[in-house]
């Protein structure tokens, strides 16, 4: 990747595919978005079984789209060779090397959102300190029983 190319096996056959620059991936990002954001609208409003099953189907055609359109050099051989030689499998690692050039901070962001919850149990721990003496016991203890002895009134 660092060198400007990827390596995809599809076919049994390993292509060198060169990565694409700012524009063109900028480009690809709103083909992407625009292609899953109709057919997320879609699913929204229908749910059935049939509708499930059009997203499996939706997958495997948006995914074979978005290596075609990746794949301005042609390396890959084209759609039509695609569709025949590389299995659904295949193409979803090379969609997945693809994403990784043209989104590559979502490592870090998944990495960071893995952590989110133990950072924020650290930052609760370390911050929590009673605020008031009506609550329970930062021990864990019970409250204290009430004095056994009698205060006299005030006259």
């Amino acid at each position: 990747m660092l060198a400007g190319v990827l390596r995809i096996n599809v076919g049994g056959i390993e292509k060198r595919v060169p990565t694409l620059p700012m524009n063109a991936s900028a480009d690809w990002q709103e083909a992407l978005g625009a292609q899953l954001g109709g057919f997320a609208r879609n699913l929204t409003s229908d749910q059935s079984a049939d509708s499930l099953m059009g997203f499996a189907r939706f997958t495997q055609g948006a995914i074979l789209d978005a290596v075609v359109a990746y794949d301005r050099s042609g390396a890959l051989g084209g759609r039509d060779w695609l569709a025949e030689h590389a299995d659904p499998a295949q193409l979803y690692i090379a969609f997945r090397q693809m994403a990784e050039v043209v989104f590559p901070f979502v490592a870090d962001v998944r990495s960071l959102l893995a952590m989110l919850p133990g950072l924020l149990a650290q930052a609760d721990v370390g911050s929590s300190s009673p605020s008031s003496t009506s609550g329970p016991s930062p021990t864990g203890g019970s409250t204290p029983a009430r004095s056994k002895t009698v205060s006299t009134r005030p006259s």
